[in-house]
């Protein structure tokens, strides 16, 4: 399993997110990015783009993003 360590968006601390669960990902107004997980939302900081790379590392064989 592959994790990626992020910053949470507003919030002190970091994340760690498995790419293989994200069902989602949604821009946001300010320098924080949403990340799906089914019904579940974690915000994180970063922009889109930058955030998107960080999940697409080392990965490949995922999808790219459709706009």
């Amino acid at each position: 399993m592959k994790l990626v360590i992020l910053k949470k968006g507003g919030e002190p601390g970091e994340v760690a997110i498995n790419p293989a669960l994200v069902t989602h990902v949604r821009s946001m107004a300010g320098p924080y990015t949403d990340i799906y997980f089914g019904p579940h939302r974690v915000a994180v900081e970063g922009s889109f783009q930058q955030v998107l790379f960080k999940l697409n590392m080392d990965s490949p064989a995922r999808p790219s993003a459709v706009a």
